[in-house]
């Protein structure tokens, strides 16, 4: 019988050469889960919540998603999910679009209503050693639209639509991508908007 217990590894401290810093790059890619090739997508060996690639089906690609602003995807976020036997956690990525038209709403709005996606995302924080850059969500469980609305009057999106997308019961607190170095994570994230 597995022993799955979780237990803490670390020294519980600030990082004084290289502190946390709070926010997220303006740029992002969302992917439509059905359109990642999970068999080849690989982790670390080394560390359990690190993905070395992330691998799109054949003809495949991701969407760009960039956000303008000092507080792009306000409101994207982690939050602990208490359950009866295992706790696991929901993931939250929220997106402003700054439009409203009909080719907005049939290819943008109307698949995030209905589809699960996975989104790769990049923090301000990248760590030390750059591995911390690229975050993951969706991998899991997918992401779905928990809030799809459109203020006509919102001073946030200026008419356009306000969108977050839910992960409900990951089994990581974070899910990260990183490959060799921040440049080739980087390079890898840019590859993700091109058909497989």
């Amino acid at each position: 019988m597995a022993d799955c217990e979780s237990l803490i590894k670390k020294d519980i401290d600030i990082n004084c050469d290289t502190p946390v810093t709070r926010g997220l790059e303006a740029n992002a890619v969302i992917v439509n889960r059905s359109d990642i090739d999970f068999a080849k997508s690989v982790f670390s060996t080394g560390k359990k919540n690190v993905l070395e690639s992330l691998v799109l089906k054949t003809g495949k690609k991701g969407y760009k998603c960039f956000v303008p602003g000092k507080t792009p995807f306000t409101g994207t976020k982690t939050s602990l999910n208490v359950g009866t036997y295992v706790n696991t956690f929901n993931n939250e990525f929220a997106i402003v679009i700054l439009d409203n038209g009909p080719e907005t709403c049939e290819s943008i709005i109307d698949g995030l209503a209905n589809g699960t996606f996975v989104v790769v995302y990049e923090n301000k924080h990248k760590g030390t050693t750059k591995d911390a850059a690229f975050q993951v969500s969706g991998f899991y469980q997918g992401l779905t639209a928990t809030t799809l609305e459109n203020d006509k009057y919102s001073e946030e999106t200026e008419g356009g639509w306000k969108a977050v997308l839910t992960e409900e019961r990951a089994p990581k607190s974070g899910l990260f991508l990183h490959k060799t170095d921040y440049e080739t994570t980087k390079a890898l994230f840019d590859s993700l908007t091109a058909a497989a």
